[in-house]
């Protein structure tokens, strides 16, 4: 399974209005935006959305209510060797949770099919290598667990962690870093002169005189 998307609707920070997270591609993606951005909110939605029924009301999907209350909504798009999909689902007032082939538009499965549909996705649980790793800000666990299942999501990210470990060795040492570090000098050098000022006429000049210009004219505009 391969996420592509996420959209949320009434979750926490967002109430009364969406969010979505688009074009999710191969390999490593990178979410970044400033503290209370919601980045934290947007993973713990996908969080409920594989782990937590529709119908229920744990604490993981209370912390999903804005103040404001209301029923939040959580969806997400993903590719599996069997087709492409949406799964979604709403907790509280009008709850549901339903799965969508994408290619033809044609419901596939509702309620507690869909919980079924979601649940095989991933097998092995949230702490199991086959499951979908989660790794929460601050905090080793994601609920209160047996030994062995800590134990067990303990080994899980000390097997990631070192293979981040080794991936980082390999390159900040030998060849590979130098020809990285050449390449960003190249790169660098287009830009600026050696102490450090725009090249007359570059790109980053340009940018940084457009800057300028831009800025001026919303003052005029204000």
């Amino acid at each position: 399974m391969k996420i592509e998307a996420l959209r949320l609707y009434n979750v926490k920070r967002f109430g009364d209005r969406g969010v979505a997270i688009e074009g999710v591609g191969d390999g490593v993606n990178v979410l970044c935006d400033v503290n209370e951005a919601g980045k934290s909110t947007s993973f713990e939605a996908l969080h409920a959305l594989f782990f937590q029924p529709h119908s229920g009301t744990s604490g993981d999907v209370r912390n999903l209510r804005p103040y404001s209350g209301g029923s939040p909504v959580v969806e997400a798009d993903i590719a599996t060797a069997e087709g492409r999909f949406r799964i979604a689902k709403r907790y509280y007032a009008g709850r549901f949770a339903r799965v969508t082939d994408l290619a033809t538009g044609r419901l596939v499965a509702q309620a507690d099919e869909a919980e079924n549909f979601i649940a095989a996705l991933v097998r092995g649980g949230s702490a199991g290598p086959a499951g979908l790793l989660w790794v929460r800000q601050g905090v080793t666990g994601i609920e209160r667990r047996s030994k062995s299942e800590d134990e067990s999501e303990r080994q899980v990210r000390a097997s990631l962690l070192e293979s981040v470990q080794g991936e980082v060795e390999a390159v900040t040492g030998g060849r590979r870093m130098a020809a990285i570090l050449a390449a960003t000098q190249d790169a660098l050098a287009e830009l600026v002169t050696a102490t450090g000022r725009p090249k007359t006429g570059g790109r980053y000049a340009a940018a940084l005189e457009a800057r300028d210009r831009l800025a001026g004219e919303a003052e005029r505009l204000a």
